[in-house]
C-alpha cells in the first residue's frame, strides 16, 4: 500500500516539474514529457488494472491542464471555442500505450531495463504520431514537414534517457517498501505426460 501511496504522489509532482523543463529549441522545437514518462514507468511496475487508473488519472489531468481550445464553432455565437482533440483523449493514448509497456514487466522485474527503456521511448512517439494524425484528419489535410519527425525522435529520445532515474527510483521504493512486482500472471504452465511443469 506504500508502494501505491508513493507513486500516486510521483504525478503531481512530475506535473509540477513538467511547467519548468523548457522547450529545446536546438533540437527542433521537442521537450522532455516528464509526466509520460513517469506514468510509462509506473506502467511497467504496477498491474493491468493499476495501469489502467494511472491513465484515467494522469490522463484526465493532462486533458484539464493542458487542453486548449482552437477554433470558433460554426453556428456558435463568438467566444465560444472547441478544441482539435476530445478531452480525454489522452486517457485513451496512454491506456493504449501503457497496454503495450505491460508486455515488459517481466523483464523490469529481473533487472533487464534495456527493453522497457526503448518501450518507454517508442510509447512517447507513438502519443505524438496518433495525436499528429487525429489533428490532421480533422483539419483535413495531411501534411507532414520534415522539422516533426525529429522533434518526435527528440522528444523520444529525452523519454528514453530520463527513464532510467525514474525506473531506479521506482525500484527502491519497491524495495523500501517491500511490494514485489509480481509477473505470475504472465507464466505459461506446460504439461508434458500429464505432469506439470
Amino acid at each position: 500500500m506504500k508502494f501505491f501511496l508513493a507513486i500516486f504522489l510521483l504525478i503531481p509532482v512530475s506535473f509540477i516539474l513538467q511547467e519548468f523543463i523548457p522547450v529545446f529549441d536546438w533540437a527542433y522545437g521537442s521537450r522532455l514529457l516528464l509526466v509520460h514518462t513517469a506514468f510509462y514507468a509506473i506502467a511497467i511496475a504496477v498491474p493491468f488494472p493499476v495501469m489502467l487508473l494511472f491513465a484515467l488519472l494522469t490522463g484526465f489531468l493532462w486533458d484539464a491542464r493542458y487542453h486548449l481550445p482552437m477554433y470558433s464553432v460554426e453556428g456558435v455565437p463568438d467566444g465560444i471555442a472547441a478544441s482539435e482533440l476530445p478531452f480525454g483523449f489522452t486517457i485513451f493514448l496512454l491506456g493504449l500505450t501503457g497496454a503495450f509497456i505491460q508486455g515488459v514487466r517481466p523483464l523490469f522485474r529481473r533487472g533487464r531495463w534495456e527493453l522497457p527503456i526503448f518501450m518507454i521511448g517508442l510509447c512517447t512517439s507513438i502519443v505524438l504520431i496518433l495525436e499528429y494524425l487525429v489533428l490532421s484528419f480533422h483539419r483535413g489535410a495531411l501534411l507532414i514537414p520534415g522539422e516533426f519527425w525529429w522533434k518526435v525522435v527528440m522528444t523520444s529520445l529525452f523519454s528514453a534517457l530520463v527513464s532510467p532515474l525514474l525506473l531506479l527510483l521506482l525500484s527502491r521504493l519497491a524495495d523500501q517498501t517491500r511490494y514485489r512486482i509480481e509477473t505470475e500472471g504472465l507464466k505459461r504452465r506446460h504439461t508434458y505426460d500429464g505432469d506439470a511443469i
